[in-house]
């Protein structure tokens, strides 16, 4: 059996194995870029470093659906200072201007001003998201997934909740509630524009071959407590996970950090697994209690937390903890790290964790 067909079968239910795919693209990254990758690793590809590690790849082949505009959008970056710049989105409706930070030591940027900030501002941000269109090409797809091989099936993302799209991109966690308080029926426009995304989104990948699909919501106890959920998330979940049902298809929602109040509404979700929930004591639910919550209905995918890959913990300890996972999840199961490898992670404690699923499970090609 191929790593491609064993994560299929995870979802089907039709297997006893378990898949190990962790997410090792950050660290990567980050150890190419400051020349610290082990020198049997700097000459080879991304995709060889898993293939070394004895890994499956999760997001190798998710390339395909092309966003554009249907009325111009023009975007344009202003240099403030050298640690500071700002991108422009101008719209026919207004302009959406986001501040970022840049944090050189990886070329990274965060926000320190996000675009949306009053109702102008929402009612710009709506349109904006009315205006969006998909086609998916399928030639795109095809070249990925056929340089992705058997090393795992191709998963492509969906968009985020509208409401956590919000917090993340747009207006922050404390100023969604505030513009949810102050402006309702607006905000519910932008979410029923975001619905309406969906829908063409994923009308456009549902002509790909591709069988699993990842919505990037970050459901969190912070983001999207249990009187947003059941009203914001919840009914999305379910609408979308009837559809991919009905078209023989699965779609997990990312879940990486404090979770313990929201567990309950996973049986009821509609979704057919859950990614990178993510236990004690990097956050706040034991593996117990996300047992009980997903029962053996719902693929599980990661489950070790990333800081048990930094040097403060030992090699046996996660090797422990990693056949703990097993032992409770199993055959639902795709193996991984809460939610990636940390740059400063320890790569031979992923070693470890291969050499005993080889072990265990026999080899997977």
């Amino acid at each position: 059996m191929t790593r491609r067909e064993l994560n299929i079968k995870i979802f089907e239910g039709y297997t006893d194995k378990v898949l190990w795919q962790p997410r090792l693209e950050t660290w990567i990254y980050y150890n190419r870029k400051n020349n610290s990758l082990p020198n049997s690793f700097k000459e080879l590809s991304d995709f060889e470093i898993y293939d070394e590690l004895g890994c499956s790849v999760r997001y190798g082949a998710s390339r395909g659906l092309i966003e554009y505009n249907e009325e111009p959008v023009e975007s344009f970056e202003k240099v403030i200072d050298e640690n500071h710049i700002e991108i422009v989105i101008r719209t026919k409706w207004g302009d959406l201007k986001t501040v970022y930070q840049i944090v050189k030591e990886n070329e990274n940027k965060r926000i320190v001003k996000f675009p949306v900030e009053n109702l102008k501002e929402l009612k710009t941000l709506t349109n904006y998201i009315r205006n969006k269109r998909y086609v998916f090409v399928n030639e795109i797809f095809e070249e990925s997934d056929k340089k992705l091989g058997n090393r795992g099936a191709p998963t492509i993302f969906l968009s985020s909740s509208g409401f956590t799209d919000l917090i993340k991109f747009y207006a922050g966690l404390l100023n969604t509630f505030y513009l949810l308080k102050d402006y309702p029926k607006q905000l519910e426009e932008y979410l029923d524009a975001c619905d309406e995304r969906d829908e063409r989104m994923i009308r456009e990948v549902l002509k790909s071959d591709c069988r699993i699909f990842n919505l990037g919501d970050h459901a969190t106890n912070e983001f999207t407590p249990p009187p947003i959920l059941e009203k914001y998330l919840l009914p999305r979940w379910q609408k979308i996970g009837e559809i991919m049902r009905k078209n023989n298809r699965f779609v997990h929602s990312h879940w990486d950090g404090n979770s313990k109040l929201i567990l309950k509404y996973i049986k009821n979700s509609g979704l057919s697994g859950i990614e990178a929930l993510t236990p004690y004591p990097q956050c706040d639910m034991s593996l117990e209690e996300i047992k009980e919550a997903v029962g053996d209905e719902f693929v599980v995918l990661d489950l070790i937390p990333a800081i048990f890959f930094l040097p403060s913990y030992s090699t046996d300890f996660v090797l422990d903890f990693a056949k703990k996972v097993i032992d409770i999840f199993a055959p639902k199961l795709i193996l991984g790290v809460s939610d990636e490898l940390p740059p400063f992670g320890q790569i031979e404690k992923i070693e470890k964790i291969s050499e005993y699923i080889y072990k265990k499970f026999g080899k997977i090609e």
